[in-house]
């Protein structure tokens, strides 16, 4: 915990290691938020990720890594409050290859997987009655729905407003990835700017199966904009999901600041996959 020695302050509660696809140290909490330490000595990567799910409604209790071949399987035993009543799952993390949009894309907290005929009613969701779940269906997002009666009806897409029959879909909590810079302070000719105002004007961002509206940025978390909707030209298709995106620099609504920093954020269940980003900086 060098690089961030207060993420842990509230006391370690378990440990797990996980091996493949690489090395990450799972750390459940005392305030039911879980560390992730991940680390590539080849590379040089350490780095600290908080995970935490469904707000103050889930405290992940316990942890435990299973050997699978190509990537481990990671299980969190959470205790939730659904419909009133305090419970207790063991929910199994999906595969990164599992997150990537496609047919079926498991980017959701304690999430039900349905396949079978076509229908704009999905039940068996008495684990979550009461609770507002997003869905993920035909490769589309599907929207927000609360779970009533163990069900959710009236699936539509998001895109279009229309009525989507599904085969195969998944429903769950949705979540959100934030990412916050540190201060930005490079410019060789000025040496190290740190206390000098500036102001970031672009940015650039490389990505991976990213959703048309997977990824926002902005100067801080209140202040987003969203990927462009034209590229190369002619407009995004609804429900696109980029396999590859590397386009021009766009312009960042930054303003003049010795404390200049970048915000990213994704939210569940659209997928995003942020390879490289640098930012364009104008002192």
């Amino acid at each position: 915990t060098m690089l961030a020695p207060d993420i842990a302050e509230d006391g370690i509660t378990a440990l797990a290691v996980q091996k493949n696809p690489d090395p990450r140290v799972h750390a459940p909490i005392d305030d039911g938020t879980s560390i992730v330490l991940i680390y590539d000595k080849l590379e040089d990567v350490r780095g600290l990720v908080k995970v935490e799910t469904d707000g103050a409604e889930g405290f992940i209790e316990d942890v435990c890594v299973l050997p699978r071949i190509g990537e481990d399987a990671v299980y969190f035993t959470v205790r939730r409050t659904i419909n009133g009543e305090t419970v207790r799952y063991h929910e199994k993390m999906a595969k990164l290859s599992e997150c990537r949009g496609g047919t079926l894309n498991k980017q959701a907290d304690s999430f039900l997987i349905y396949s079978g005929a076509a229908t704009t009613t999905i039940t068996g969701l008495g684990h979550l009655e009461g609770a507002e779940v997003v869905a993920w269906g035909n490769g589309k997002d599907l929207g927000t729905y609360t779970v009533v009666g163990a069900q959710i009806t009236g699936i539509v897409s998001v895109a279009t407003g229309e009525a989507e029959a599904v085969t195969n879909a998944v429903v769950g909590l949705s979540y959100e990835a934030l990412y916050k810079s540190g201060k930005q302070s490079i410019a060789a000719a000025l040496g190290v700017p740190l206390n000098q105002e500036k102001r970031i004007d672009s940015i650039g961002l490389i990505l991976a199966d990213t959703h048309k509206d997977g990824l926002y940025y902005g100067p801080d978390f209140d202040h987003l904009d969203a990927l462009p909707l034209e590229e190369d030209g002619a407009f995004v298709e609804d429900d696109t999901v980029h396999e590859a995106y590397d386009k021009d620099m766009i312009t960042f609504n930054g303003e003049w600041t010795t404390d200049a920093r970048f915000c990213l954020k994704a939210t569940a269940p659209r997928p995003c996959t942020v390879l490289s980003c640098v930012v364009s900086l104008t002192f």
